[in-house]
Protein backbone atom coordinates (compact mmCIF):
# COMPACT_ATOMS: atom_id res chain seq x y z
CA UNK A 1 0.00 0.00 0.00
CA UNK A 2 1.51 3.57 -0.67
CA UNK A 3 -0.63 6.42 0.16
CA UNK A 4 0.61 10.27 -0.83
CA UNK A 5 -1.09 13.23 -0.85
CA UNK A 6 -2.12 15.32 -3.55
CA UNK A 7 -0.62 18.68 -4.43
CA UNK A 8 1.78 18.11 -1.37
CA UNK A 9 4.79 20.78 -2.93
CA UNK A 10 2.04 23.06 -2.91
CA UNK A 11 0.71 23.07 0.32
CA UNK A 12 4.25 23.40 1.41
CA UNK A 13 5.12 26.57 -0.21
CA UNK A 14 1.98 28.31 1.39
CA UNK A 15 3.03 27.22 5.44
CA UNK A 16 6.09 27.88 7.63
CA UNK A 17 8.15 24.67 7.93
CA UNK A 18 6.91 24.36 11.92
CA UNK A 19 3.21 24.03 10.14
CA UNK A 20 4.15 21.96 8.03
CA UNK A 21 5.97 19.44 10.50
CA UNK A 22 2.85 19.51 12.76
CA UNK A 23 0.44 19.01 9.42
CA UNK A 24 2.84 15.74 8.81
CA UNK A 25 3.11 14.25 11.72
CA UNK A 26 -0.61 14.61 12.83
CA UNK A 27 -0.89 12.50 8.87
CA UNK A 28 1.91 10.27 10.11
CA UNK A 29 0.61 9.40 13.49
CA UNK A 30 -3.10 9.02 12.18
CA UNK A 31 -2.32 7.16 9.48
CA UNK A 32 -0.19 4.65 10.73
CA UNK A 33 -2.54 3.74 13.66
CA UNK A 34 -4.90 2.42 10.81
CA UNK A 35 -2.57 0.89 9.50
CA UNK A 36 -1.64 -1.20 12.55
CA UNK A 37 -5.26 -1.91 13.15
CA UNK A 38 -5.92 -3.42 9.80
CA UNK A 39 -2.62 -5.49 10.92
CA UNK A 40 -0.36 -3.71 8.25
CA UNK A 41 3.23 -2.77 8.90
CA UNK A 42 4.86 0.54 8.05
CA UNK A 43 7.20 0.18 5.57
CA UNK A 44 8.56 3.62 5.63
CA UNK A 45 7.61 7.47 5.19
CA UNK A 46 8.99 8.94 1.82
CA UNK A 47 8.55 12.39 2.30
CA UNK A 48 4.96 12.73 2.41
CA UNK A 49 4.18 9.33 1.07
CA UNK A 50 3.29 6.43 3.40
CA UNK A 51 4.28 2.70 2.48
CA UNK A 52 3.08 -0.05 3.83
CA UNK A 53 3.06 -4.16 3.42
CA UNK A 54 0.25 -6.35 4.43
CA UNK A 55 0.87 -10.23 5.17
CA UNK A 56 5.01 -9.77 5.91
CA UNK A 57 6.73 -9.87 7.55
CA UNK A 58 4.11 -11.81 9.31
CA UNK A 59 1.36 -13.95 7.25
CA UNK A 60 -2.11 -12.63 7.92
CA UNK A 61 -5.64 -13.92 6.74
CA UNK A 62 -6.68 -12.14 3.88
CA UNK A 63 -4.16 -9.78 3.37
CA UNK A 64 -5.87 -7.94 0.13
CA UNK A 65 -9.28 -6.85 2.48
CA UNK A 66 -6.98 -5.89 5.14
CA UNK A 67 -4.71 -3.45 3.00
CA UNK A 68 -8.06 -2.17 1.39
CA UNK A 69 -10.02 -1.85 4.41
CA UNK A 70 -7.20 0.13 6.04
CA UNK A 71 -6.70 2.46 2.60
CA UNK A 72 -10.59 3.41 2.90
CA UNK A 73 -10.83 3.93 7.03
CA UNK A 74 -7.41 6.06 5.98
CA UNK A 75 -9.25 8.06 3.16
CA UNK A 76 -12.37 8.46 6.04
CA UNK A 77 -10.08 9.72 8.83
CA UNK A 78 -8.38 12.25 6.23
CA UNK A 79 -11.99 13.72 5.39
CA UNK A 80 -12.94 14.05 9.02
CA UNK A 81 -9.16 15.63 9.59
CA UNK A 82 -10.08 17.32 7.11
CA UNK A 83 -13.07 19.00 8.53
CA UNK A 84 -10.95 19.83 11.97
CA UNK A 85 -8.21 21.45 10.09
CA UNK A 86 -10.52 23.90 7.67
CA UNK A 87 -12.32 25.24 10.86
CA UNK A 88 -8.92 25.75 12.50
CA UNK A 89 -7.59 27.19 9.29
CA UNK A 90 -5.06 24.84 8.36
CA UNK A 91 -4.61 23.42 5.16
CA UNK A 92 -6.28 20.49 4.07
CA UNK A 93 -5.08 17.67 2.41
CA UNK A 94 -6.02 14.86 0.16
CA UNK A 95 -4.56 11.37 -0.55
CA UNK A 96 -4.35 9.12 -3.48
CA UNK A 97 -3.59 5.28 -2.38
CA UNK A 98 -2.80 2.32 -4.52
CA UNK A 99 -2.04 -1.29 -3.68
CA UNK A 100 -1.76 -4.33 -5.49
CA UNK A 101 -0.89 -8.12 -4.20
CA UNK A 102 1.56 -10.90 -5.54
CA UNK A 103 4.69 -12.41 -4.87
CA UNK A 104 7.54 -9.79 -3.54
CA UNK A 105 11.29 -10.33 -1.59
CA UNK A 106 10.98 -9.28 1.59
CA UNK A 107 14.34 -9.15 3.59
CA UNK A 108 16.82 -6.38 5.09
CA UNK A 109 18.27 -4.54 2.08
CA UNK A 110 21.08 -1.73 2.17
CA UNK A 111 24.60 -1.38 2.96
CA UNK A 112 26.85 -2.30 5.56
CA UNK A 113 26.03 0.96 7.02
CA UNK A 114 22.09 0.97 6.88
CA UNK A 115 20.10 -1.86 6.53
CA UNK A 116 16.12 -1.89 6.64
CA UNK A 117 13.52 -4.38 6.22
CA UNK A 118 11.25 -3.83 2.95
CA UNK A 119 9.93 -5.61 0.31
CA UNK A 120 10.78 -5.46 -3.46
CA UNK A 121 9.60 -6.75 -6.73
CA UNK A 122 7.09 -5.80 -9.48
CA UNK A 123 4.03 -5.92 -7.34
CA UNK A 124 6.03 -3.25 -5.36
CA UNK A 125 6.44 -0.96 -8.53
CA UNK A 126 2.71 -1.34 -9.77
CA UNK A 127 1.19 -0.40 -6.51
CA UNK A 128 3.24 2.90 -6.33
CA UNK A 129 2.07 3.52 -9.70
CA UNK A 130 -1.68 3.07 -9.11
CA UNK A 131 -0.88 5.52 -6.36
CA UNK A 132 0.72 8.05 -8.43
CA UNK A 133 -2.60 7.57 -10.93
CA UNK A 134 -4.76 7.34 -7.81
CA UNK A 135 -7.00 10.87 -7.55
CA UNK A 136 -7.52 12.78 -4.66
CA UNK A 137 -9.83 10.72 -2.60
CA UNK A 138 -9.56 7.37 -4.53
CA UNK A 139 -8.26 4.16 -3.95
CA UNK A 140 -6.91 2.37 -6.79
CA UNK A 141 -6.03 -1.79 -6.81
CA UNK A 142 -4.54 -4.32 -8.97
CA UNK A 143 -6.01 -7.52 -10.96
CA UNK A 144 -4.96 -9.73 -7.98
CA UNK A 145 -5.74 -7.65 -5.25
CA UNK A 146 -8.72 -7.75 -6.75
CA UNK A 147 -9.39 -11.30 -6.78
CA UNK A 148 -8.55 -11.25 -3.33
CA UNK A 149 -11.90 -9.22 -2.41
CA UNK A 150 -13.93 -8.96 -5.50
CA UNK A 151 -17.62 -9.51 -3.45
CA UNK A 152 -16.62 -8.45 -0.31
CA UNK A 153 -16.33 -4.75 -1.21
CA UNK A 154 -17.75 -2.15 -3.92
CA UNK A 155 -15.53 -1.20 -6.71
CA UNK A 156 -15.56 -1.07 -10.46
CA UNK A 157 -13.15 -1.35 -13.19
CA UNK A 158 -11.43 1.58 -14.79
CA UNK A 159 -9.77 -0.28 -17.74
CA UNK A 160 -6.59 -1.51 -18.97
CA UNK A 161 -3.50 0.99 -17.88
CA UNK A 162 -0.30 1.75 -18.65
CA UNK A 163 1.42 2.09 -16.22
CA UNK A 164 5.14 4.48 -16.22
CA UNK A 165 8.00 2.05 -16.66
CA UNK A 166 5.92 -0.94 -17.43
CA UNK A 167 5.46 -2.94 -21.11
CA UNK A 168 2.52 -4.23 -20.60
CA UNK A 169 -0.89 -2.99 -19.34
CA UNK A 170 -2.40 -3.82 -16.57
CA UNK A 171 -5.88 -3.81 -15.06
CA UNK A 172 -7.20 -1.72 -12.47
CA UNK A 173 -10.38 -0.66 -10.27
CA UNK A 174 -11.02 1.60 -7.90
CA UNK A 175 -12.78 0.66 -4.79
CA UNK A 176 -15.74 2.57 -3.94
CA UNK A 177 -16.59 1.38 0.14
CA UNK A 178 -16.29 -1.71 2.47
CA UNK A 179 -18.99 -2.59 4.33
CA UNK A 180 -18.80 -1.34 7.88
CA UNK A 181 -16.25 1.90 6.73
Amino acid sequence: LFCDIRGFTNTAERITPAELVALLNEYFTAMTELIFQYQGTLDKYVGDEIMAVFGAPVAIENHGLAAVSAAMAIQKLNAELNETREKDGRPVIQLGIGIDSGEVTAGYFGSPMRMEYTVVGDRVNTASRFCSMAEAGQVIVGAETWSHIEGKVEGKHIGSVRLKGKELEVNAYQILSVPGI
